[in-house]
């Protein structure tokens, strides 16, 4: 018997690059943060099918900080993806590359991966939603194909994760997304950002990751705001995952000393 080929997706979450190079965010330049990231990431010998890379990319840029974000990932094996968070301007992300905001249908091997763009109807506070038009391709595109194992990647995170201050601006359609979610089968995993924290939940009988960011953490379970105080969760991070041709699913997380 032939032995399976497996896929490997790469996914980066939550960089905040800010509007020029050498700026920092609350203490970190994460210019340098994500280019830690990407030779870490590089360093792991894999050749990616694809780069994800779920939002919160820039923090308040212009299309200039996106060329940037570009070029540092550039070097990464894989086609690269993206979709915006709340606080990425879609429009400075449409004048620096033509790549899908969302709605985007990725076949990798077996599988099918689905991007979506999260920040419809945007709450002031960070939480974002799926518009209409969104859940409406969702279903239809998870309507075909059942024979193929589905992975659903968006920014805001579908459920709770009993963090206090961060649960009020999670996804803010979250249930009309686990209806859509639950009439398919399909749906082996789903992954996100938003968080700055590694987290492996369910939504049903669906896993649910989150990626830690390529910057700062969130310490997670907190009644209010809290910045990571473990010095390992504390650190720069990304995710990487394994997919089976059998629509089995490996999830992996990876630190980085920050500098």
């Amino acid at each position: 018997m032939a032995e399976s080929t497996a896929r490997y997706l790469l996914q980066i979450s939550d960089c905040h690059l800010m509007p020029d190079a050498g700026q920092r965010f609350r203490g970190l330049d994460t210019d340098e943060t994500l280019r830690a990231v990407v030779a870490h990431a590089k360093g792991l010998d894999i050749d990616f099918d694809h780069v994800l890379l779920s939002g919160d990319l820039v923090h308040h840029g212009a299309p200039d900080a996106y060329r940037r974000l570009l070029q540092i990932v550039s070097p990464l094996p894989g086609s690269q993806h993206w979709i915006p968070g709340n606080h990425d301007e879609r429009a400075a992300m449409r004048a620096a590359s033509e790549r899908p905001l969302g709605r985007e249908l990725v076949r990798c091997g077996a599988w099918d991966l689905l991007l979506l763009d999260s920040t419809d109807a945007p709450d002031g506070r960070g939480s974002g939603s799926l518009s209409a038009s969104e859940l409406e391709w969702l279903d239809q595109t998870l309507a075909h194909s059942h024979e193929r194992p589905a992975l659903i990647v968006l920014h805001h995170n579908p459920v709770v994760t009993g963090s206090a201050w961060q649960d009020p601006i999670m996804l803010g359609n979250a249930d009309a997304f686990a209806r859509i979610v639950d009439r398919h089968a399909r749906v082996r995993g789903i992954i996100c950002g938003h968080l700055h924290q590694h987290q492996a939940l369910r939504l049903g009988q669906v896993p649910v990751w989150s990626a830690p960011s390529t910057g700062i953490q969130f310490k997670p379970g907190q009644r209010d705001f809290m910045l990571e105080d473990d010095p390992v969760a504390a650190c720069p991070g990304y995710c990487v995952y394994r997919l089976s041709e059998e629509g089995g699913i490996e999830a992996s997380v990876h630190r980085v000393e920050a500098r």
